[in-house]
């Protein structure tokens, strides 16, 4: 939140003095408008040499000195000034300001409290005020200064604004979307307003109208990096991958430094399985910064993807030797070890990995991994439940657990564990294969057609799927419905299923 401190210039007519002390404190006003600080200090000056008693030159003398960042001798001005007299408010208030761009902004409090005794209705001195409480951590304080604001001036579209940004500090969430809300009902077309509007919107689940506000921000400010990032965020969590590989590229177009950007496209890249481009963002970032030792992870674990042993083994090896206590890495290195066969060497790095940090679900299920390769299956089953308690969420420790109790012949205890990672990951078409695998393998034909009916409903471009159900519902007497089935198949050009309905369908 950018801060602009208000310098207040008081102007007015002192018959009572020389005329040419009034001479150069008009021309050093003059100057003051001009913004010829060093001018006008001089001019200020000349009229404090003939009338030394003058409050307002002292003033006026601080503001210029402020200006140009001389803010002790201007606070010395502006305490001479307030000696002289005590009921102006401008003095304290720009004192005040001051004090504020020094850091003491306790002091900076105090000037302001002494302008609003003399004047309740001061709105620029709450204003400063409450930029000056909300700098010491005081943010209800802020916020009152803020709405004090609004009563006296309810046109007030900063004061509004900066209060939203102060309940996101809060994490009052509903009630920062309601200010910058009535920020943007004064103010349509700020951009701020609506970014911090979209920032709370993401806080209270309303991704649609966080994505609304964020568009609007692209539109008034089409170099707004932060906003692209945020929406290319929310696009991926909507799995739409290729809309925010699309926002980072725009970002990346206007900031080629942006790491995080850069670093977020990589990922999704690698989890698209476009292992060359996604070891090419994380090159770049390792050019910009080689001491992100965590890239060099990922950019390994990309190496893997693209079955580049020797390439994905120097970047974990890198890693342990700046960071021997590095789990992460040693997770990598079993897991390239489980590939190359080395499976004692894997079982020692997951080891490793697990003395490290014992809280590691991943590396219970890497190295359950290597143990169902090594055909340990109760080694197997041991790990993927140990990395289940550690992370109850673990979509793929609840499928390969399942796998594992199928080829131990635990069919219902397998489903038991497909059921889990389907409700952890509703649209994972392979883990409703499995499911019908498996309760076809008991003759739980009704079953097996509840996941072949979703199977259906998630894709139904396969024609392979309606086969798949068409013999089920065979088997289950139900030939009509079986015939429908072959003839979605072949709507999909699938040719066996001609046959199967010139044999068996009128």
């Amino acid at each position: 939140m950018k801060k602009k401190l208000l310098f207040i210039l008081l102007i007015i007519s002192l018959d009572i003095f020389s005329q040419t002390a009034m001479d150069f404190y008009n021309t050093g006003n003059d100057k003051l408008d001009k913004k010829d600080f060093k001018g006008a200090i001089e001019e200020y000056s000349k009229a404090i040499e003939l009338n030394p008693n003058t409050a307002e030159f002292y003033m006026n003398r601080g503001i210029a000195k402020s200006e140009i960042g001389e803010y002790k001798t201007a606070i010395e001005d502006f305490s001479f000034s307030i000696g002289l007299d005590t009921t102006n408010k401008l003095c304290y208030f720009n004192r005040g300001n001051t004090q504020h761009m020094l850091r003491n902004y306790t002091g900076s409090i105090e000037d302001f409290d002494k302008a609003i005794q003399i004047d309740t209705l001061f709105v620029p001195a709450y204003f400063n005020r409450a930029q000056a409480e909300s700098e010491i951590g005081n943010f209800r304080d802020a916020i009152e200064d803020y709405e004090k604001c609004i009563l006296i001036e309810p046109t007030n579209e900063k004061a509004y604004r900066n209060k939203g940004a102060l309940y996101i500090k809060l994490q009052k969430f509903e009630f920062a979307a309601e200010d910058f809300t009535e920020a943007i009902k004064l103010v349509p077309n700020d951009p701020t307003a609506h970014y911090n509007r979209a920032l709370a919107y993401v806080e209270l689940a309303n991704i649609r109208a966080a994505l609304i506000d964020l568009n609007k921000v692209i539109e008034l400010d089409s170099k707004h990096t932060y906003a692209y990032f945020h929406r290319a965020t929310i696009k991926y969590k909507l799995n739409d991958k290729s809309g925010a590989i699309s926002d980072y590229n725009q970002i990346l177009s206007i900031d080629q430094t942006f790491e995080d950007a850069l670093i977020a496209r990589a990922d999704i890249k690698k989890e698209m399985k476009n292992y060359t481009d996604a070891i090419e963002d994380y090159s770049q970032i390792l050019l910009q910064d080689t001491s992100i030792l965590e890239v060099y992870l990922s950019r390994g674990d990309a190496y893997l993807g693209l079955g580049d042993n020797k390439s994905a083994n120097h970047d974990f090896q890198y890693v342990l030797k700046n960071d021997t206590s590095n789990s992460n890495a040693a997770y990598f290195m079993g897991v390239l070890k489980c590939r190359l066969n080395e499976f004692q060497e894997s079982i020692d790095y997951m080891n490793k990995a697990i003395a490290l940090d014992s809280s590691s679900a991943q590396a219970y299920f890497g190295r359950g991994n290597t143990y169902h390769t090594m055909r340990n299956f109760s080694a197997t089953i041991e790990d993927f439940t140990k990395a289940i308690e550690l992370n109850p969420n673990f979509v793929d420790a609840y499928k390969n657990r399942a796998i594992t109790r199928s080829e131990l012949g635990d069919y219902r205890a397998a489903i038991m564990d497909n059921n889990k990672a389907i409700d952890l990951d509703p649209t994972n078409l392979e883990l409703y294969t499995s499911n019908i695998n498996l309760k076809l393998a008991l003759d739980k034909f009704a079953d097996a057609l509840v996941d072949l009916d979703k199977l259906i409903e998630l894709d139904s471009s396969n024609p392979f799927y309606f086969m798949r159900r068409a013999d089920v519902k065979i088997k289950m007497n139900d030939k009509t419905g079986a015939c429908k089935d072959w003839h979605s198949a072949v709507a999909l050009s699938y040719q066996e299923a001609v046959q199967k309905v010139l044999d068996n369908c009128n």
